[in-house]
């Protein structure tokens, strides 16, 4: 699990989502740097999965891919599409990745 100081709250979380973008089939990452205070963020929607267990395992998986992309001074927010659930880890890791990697620059 990430440290609390690198997990975005509610009030970071509107300023965050006005910065570069990276989309893919599964995922949408947006990445905003030279922020106050940083961290970073997984949406996972009922639309994406119905059930909690599935959306907090997929949220798990997320925040452990962008753990060495966080930074006090990057915000990094990740919404997640249909049919990302049904990933294997090892695809969630290189399309998450890869994203990040673009949206950073």
């Amino acid at each position: 699990m990430l440290p609390r100081r690198l997990r975005l709250g509610r009030a970071e979380f509107a300023t965050a989502t006005s910065g570069r973008r990276a989309t893919s089939a599964h995922f949408s990452v947006t990445v905003r740097s030279g922020v106050q205070k940083g961290g970073v963020a997984a949406i996972i929607s009922k639309k994406v999965a119905k059930k909690s267990v599935d959306r907090h395992l997929l949220k798990r998986r997320v925040l452990e891919v962008l753990r060495p992309y966080a930074t006090p001074t990057r915000s990094i927010v990740v919404f997640a599409r249909t049919g990302s659930p049904t990933l294997p880890f090892r695809t969630l890791r290189a399309e998450l990745t890869e994203l990040v990697a673009r949206a950073i620059g």
